[in-house]
């Protein structure tokens, strides 16, 4: 069941959250922790693109040295009881009880890897991801740090008009919050008031339903998606989070449905609990480029024409003869979105092939998930064989260590899912019983006349036949 949730902090109104730490008031020092940091965000008027951040903070009596850590994007507008180094630092005086920094904080920036904005400020709203982090000395001479010695400080939001901040991003601006029940945890959707919200409720359904079919553990007790409206780019950002929550932005424009699915390819990321070492920095979007697209066919996105939007892609996506393993060899950072999910497509089919379907790629993940450290591409060599029982070596060294071009399987059957009573369709026939009737599982009506294939079997027709 969904419930939503409208915004109720009032404009004026400085607004305690539970975003970037804990929940809490006015600034109070924490028995347990060594450093007290209160993050301020406001809109500023007729200053399009600059946000304003207050940064207060407590230092414990055992405190010795204090610097916060910033960029070119911030320009100071006060200081108290902070000193400016270089690098955007400031460092603490040692003296001031309750020292403060307020800066304008320049919002409007592009990502890593797409053109177009990846965070604004419009205006009337924003969607940002300012850096808050610090760190501090005590009595003794090693320095600990905020986003690292979590246990040690006590990292605390205000809001002095409407919005919302999840784990590392924050909303300014009128809003409304849905909340939803995923597998293993929870789903909070925000829905700037400027954002088109007609996709949000199918949205969340799919979410909720891959939280089920992912079964690769690394679950976060809360998952934020910001529905992000334009001039956002297209497309979505997952960034990492902290004390099992995570954020995630998403176009309001994304459909949701095969091939790509933004909105299950965001959802992947926070599942993503492995270190990658340089041989296996291309499976993070490759898997999330994969299963978002495989879990939407199925669920039965679009039906046939989903499944053949995903396949379509698969084979279209050739990124020529590369080196997955290899990040200089890339023809650009879209590689791991082409051969990347190119070869997962295929090895998940191998691995399913050599355990009659008993065991998945999904298994191979889940063992990633749970190592300690980062995995390296022998570490994954060896996984995948412990999963299938065979070896693969002489295979990925060719497609993901080499340059041999990839030929994804394009039997349907290929990508249902593993149990044989999953009715990807609808059509009341589940995957056993298409299989021995010839007909399509991302089809209701495989050939066409009208009835689906269950009612059709049911009346003793001979029509399902052919894919």
């Amino acid at each position: 069941m969904l419930v939503l949730v409208p915004a109720t902090a009032a404009a004026g109104v400085a607004t305690a959250t539970d975003g970037f730490g804990q929940a809490g008031g006015a600034p109070v020092q924490s028995i347990d922790a060594d450093v007290v940091q209160t993050v301020e965000f406001r809109l500023l008027p007729n200053a399009t693109g600059r946000i304003g951040v207050t940064l207060r903070y407590e230092p414990g009596v055992n405190v010795t040295s204090l610097v916060t850590y910033g960029a070119g994007s911030r320009t100071l507008v006060d200081a108290n009881g902070f000193e400016e180094r270089q690098n955007g630092r400031w460092l603490w005086n040692g003296e001031t009880e309750r020292p403060s920094l307020t800066f304008e904080v320049s919002v409007n920036r592009s990502g890593p890897t797409f053109e177009g904005l990846a965070w604004v400020d419009a205006g009337d709203w924003a969607l940002a991801r300012p850096r808050t982090a610090f760190a501090y000395r005590n009595d003794s001479t090693r320095w600990r740090y905020s986003w690292r010695d979590t246990g040690s400080v006590d990292r605390r939001t205000r809001l002095e008009n409407q919005g919302t901040v999840g784990s590392s991003m924050v909303y300014l601006g009128p809003h409304e919050t849905m909340r939803a029940n995923v597998t293993g945890g929870s789903l909070r959707v925000v829905e700037p008031a400027a954002a088109n919200a007609s996709n949000t409720d199918r949205a969340v359904r799919s979410i909720q339903r891959a939280s089920t079919q992912l079964r690769v553990g690394a679950r976060d007790s809360e998952v934020t998606v910001f529905v992000a409206p334009a001039p956002l780019r297209d497309g979505g950002l997952a960034v990492d989070g902290r004390s099992g929550r995570q954020d995630v932005w998403v176009s309001d424009r994304t459909p949701v449905a095969p091939p790509d699915n933004i909105w299950l390819h965001e959802y992947v990321h926070p599942r993503q609990s492995l270190g990658l070492g340089p041989g296996m920095r291309w499976f993070r979007e490759a898997s999330a480029t994969y299963y978002a697209g495989l879990l939407s066919v199925r669920q039965g996105l679009d039906g046939r024409d989903g499944y053949r939007a995903f396949l379509d892609t698969l084979r279209d996506h050739e990124s020529g003869r590369v080196t997955l393993s290899n990040r200089s060899d890339w023809h650009s950072d879209y590689t791991p979105y082409s051969k990347g999910t190119r070869t997962l497509a295929t090895l998940d089919a191998r691995i399913r092939n050599d355990t009659d379907g008993n065991r998945t790629l999904q298994d191979v993940f889940r063992q990633m998930n749970r190592k300690n450290g980062t995995v390296t591409y022998d570490d994954f060599k060896g996984m995948v064989a412990n999963v299938s029982g065979s070896n693969h070596d002489e295979w990925l060294d060719d497609h993901v260590a080499g340059t041999a071009v990839v030929s994804v399987p394009t039997d349907p059957y290929v990508y249902a899912a593993p149990d044989p009573d999953s009715d990807a369709d609808g059509d009341g026939l589940n995957t056993s019983q298409e299989r021995a009737a010839g007909a399509h599982p991302f089809d209701a009506d495989t050939d066409g006349d009208s009835l689906s294939d269950g009612r059709e079997r049911a009346l003793g027709g001979t029509g399902v036949i052919g894919r």
